[in-house]
């Protein structure tokens, strides 16, 4: 018997690892996350608002009736949040809309264990495919939905060649760089298409397409809009691709400084226990 040994010395390993350094020096790093504000349409428009305050400055700080507004134990600044899990740009875990398998509840399964501090980190990024829907913004009645179907999906395709497996889809229509704006013109962003149906609502997959981008290989997604699910049905939508373990950050911003293809995509939630979703920073790294 002949026994080959093959010996991998340090300078080998050097010359074959990916120089991460040049790499990065490379790419343009875009921001893809809205900022988070009471003055904002942070949070769905009938959820309890975003809330912030400061409890430490560097000096106490009193009002005109000489009351203490910011007190001040040491030299530093220091706030804290009221904010829902799914507030800003924030990602969907499955346990959001599947119920844990021995609820007895619709849409029970073993996904509805898997929330946010249990999600493979590795499944959030990728590289990005971007998927370009303004063509459907505003496009609907009010109070619904465009739908963004598999057809959509295929056409994309027939262009840009088929979407592979672990690719990152991105939905771009356009509409949080539109609409995510300071209130009193925020209201259009959720409260007029969801609460009082006054205007069309974001464009948003039907579940074909969930189930579509399910047999490719696909776990992660990304869109611009409030929600994944049209504002007129978003169960099923949720369900669709959830029960299967997917997930997705909504309310991106700026898909359109990305490529068609080429841009690798990160999206890094805090890790809280039993998490069904999370603000998170989404960013990509575009080649120069």
């Amino acid at each position: 018997m002949l026994l080959v040994l093959l010996v991998v010395t340090p300078k080998a390993q050097a010359q074959t690892a990916p120089d991460w350094a040049s790499l990065l020096a490379k790419s343009r790093i875009v921001d893809l996350t809205v900022t988070v504000s009471e003055t904002l349409p942070s949070n769905w428009a009938d959820n309890p608002r975003f809330q912030r305050w400061t409890f430490n400055w560097f000096v106490p700080i009193r009002n005109a009736y000489g009351q203490v507004i910011a007190p001040s134990e040491g030299p530093y600044y220091g706030q804290r949040y009221i904010i829902d899990e799914h507030t800003g740009t924030q990602v969907d875990f499955p346990a959001h809309f599947i119920p844990p398998p021995d609820s007895g509840l619709p849409y029970a399964g073993e996904q509805g264990r898997v929330t946010g501090d249990k999600y493979p980190v590795e499944r959030l990024m990728g590289p990005a495919v971007v998927i370009d829907v303004t063509a459907l913004l505003d496009k609907a009645p009010p109070g619904q939905s465009p739908r963004i179907t598999v057809t959509h999906i295929q056409e994309w395709e027939k262009t840009h060649g088929p979407i592979r497996a672990g690719e990152v889809v991105l939905f771009r229509s356009g509409y949080t760089d539109k609409y995510y704006k300071p209130f009193p013109e925020g209201r259009r962003l959720t409260f007029d298409p969801v609460v009082v149906r006054s205007a069309p609502a974001w464009p948003a997959p039907e579940p074909a397409a969930m189930e579509y981008l399910h047999g490719k290989g696909v776990w992660h997604l990304g869109t611009d809009g409030p929600s994944m699910g049209p504002a007129d049905a978003g169960q099923e939508t949720h369900v669709a691709g959830l029960k299967y373990g997917m997930s997705w950050e909504e309310m991106l911003a700026h898909l359109d400084q990305l490529p068609v293809r080429g841009a690798f995509y990160i999206a890094l939630p805090i890790k809280v226990a039993d998490q069904s979703g999370s603000p998170t920073r989404a960013v990509a790294f575009v080649p120069r």
